[in-house]
């Protein structure tokens, strides 16, 4: 048995055998709430509401959530997958680096049929996390420092993988699923302050769906593609895959549990969210940035790595800017989607940005992002904290009230029902949810 079908046992094995599956699926439910969530706040712009129009089409009949359009499964797994990463407010997990929801789920919603479990689609979400989650621990941080956005390359294989598992195909098409799918991996950080970072994820889940489709039809590939000699982590990440640490105590615990998920309250790179954290603090002590004379911002060595504008020139860009983050939080104490549009950036902000000094002196793990802020007025320190758990990470999770919170004002209200059942566990099949999101709201 070749390296591929060794890893496919594996991943065939039942999820709900695993010792903390009530625990885990708990969770998977939650992710699924907030994917609506982030996917309902994408589709809420103008913008993408007539991209969605332009995309549909007539002769197709997989229904695009929450309009009355149709398209093709493949399609739908770019518009679900865009969607939800649009404002950057889906879930994180650290050892994968990446937004598993946004493409993990979007495949799952697109290949799905109509009599088709959602209990085994949020199993088969926590069988991708999985194995986006330790793929991650062997590829960071080469993978993120080469400039991979780990979203759209480890992210469309753990889709591939959550589908094989979903649709329970037989071990040589799950091959041909992993390699098909493996050979349209891809996507680059330089994407992030445009609509490619989101595309990226929309990508990936529609590039996992075609590979799919087009195993279904037949089609054949090379049937191992984490070969020890030629295979996709070798040719990407320049390392041999250590198949042995992958499996180990698969699912005991489960990626999704440990490190677990982040689910983020600001449409900004959950990388920031540490500094964001303390600079509302700073606020809160009055602290303004027309005082300031200096700011110093600690990180890991990798930690602001994702962090890749200083000096934004539009909003957008923002997202993924700690100075801009700073700026804004001190500024008026929080942040909201209009912060992060496509004008262009003051110039208050870059007089504020050049005393922004960033270092990478912090000692950091993937159970922590710690971030040490120290501000200066006229030389003189007036705030100097370490926050290693920012809120939303898993050692400092948002309550189940606030989750509801999120989901409710992302939603605006409209998805309560949608809520109760997926919480309460009553809803049997994935046809449900699309007759529960059939209304254009």
């Amino acid at each position: 048995m070749n390296v591929t079908k060794q890893i496919i046992k594996v991943l065939q094995k039942d999820v709900s055998q695993s010792s903390q599956y009530k625990e885990s699926l708990d969770v998977s439910k939650n992710a699924f709430l907030d994917y609506i969530a982030s996917y309902s706040a994408g589709l809420q712009s103008p913008k993408n509401q007539e991209i969605v129009k332009d995309l549909a089409s007539s002769e197709d009949t997989k229904q695009i959530l929450l309009t009355s359009y149709s398209t093709s499964r493949v399609q739908l797994a770019l518009i679900l997958g865009y969607l939800a990463h649009y404002e950057d407010l889906d879930d994180v997990q650290a050892n994968f680096r990446g937004h598993p929801s946004a493409v993990i789920f979007s495949a799952l919603l697109s290949v799905s049929d109509k009599n088709d479990s959602f209990k085994r689609m949020l199993e088969s979400y926590i069988q991708g996390v999985e194995f986006a989650g330790r793929l991650g621990q062997q590829f960071h941080p080469h993978h993120v420092n080469q400039g991979w956005h780990s979203t759209a390359t480890i992210g469309c294989i753990a889709a591939a993988v959550a589908i094989g598992y979903y649709k329970k195909v037989s071990i040589n098409d799950f091959t041909c699923l992993l390699s098909l799918t493996t050979s349209q991996a891809t996507g680059f950080l330089y994407q992030e302050g445009t609509n490619g970072k989101p595309l990226n994820a929309g990508f990936a889940a529609r590039n996992a769906v075609q590979a799919y489709e087009l195993v279904k039809v037949g089609m054949t590939a090379y049937d191992d593609v984490f070969s020890s000699d030629k295979g996709w982590t070798q040719i990407i990440n320049q390392q041999r895959l250590d198949v042995d640490k992958l499996l180990e105590n698969w699912l005991e615990p489960s990626q999704i549990l440990s490190p677990g998920l982040w689910f983020k309250q600001y449409p900004f790179c959950s990388v920031a969210n540490g500094g964001f954290d303390l600079a509302q603090k700073a606020h809160k002590l009055g602290l303004r940035t027309a005082n300031i004379s200096k700011v110093d911002v600690h990180f890991s060595s990798t930690g602001d790595k994702a962090l890749t504008y200083r000096y934004p020139n539009i909003k957008l860009e923002g997202k993924f800017s700690i100075e801009y983050i700073l700026w804004l939080t001190l500024e008026k104490g929080s942040v909201d989607l209009t912060d992060f549009t496509e004008e262009e950036t003051s110039d208050d902000f870059f007089n504020f940005a050049k005393k922004v000094v960033r270092h990478n002196d912090l000692e950091g793990d993937n159970t922590t992002r710690p971030v040490r802020l120290v501000i200066r007025e006229a030389d003189k320190i007036k705030f100097d904290q370490l926050e290693q758990h920012p809120k939303g990470s898993p050692n400092n999770p948002l309550s189940p009230k606030e989750l509801h919170l999120k989901f409710k004002r992302l939603t605006k209200g409209h998805l309560e029902e949608l809520y109760r059942y997926v919480t309460t566990g009553e809803i049997s099949n994935t046809s449900e949810i699309f007759e529960r999101l059939s209304k254009n709201y």
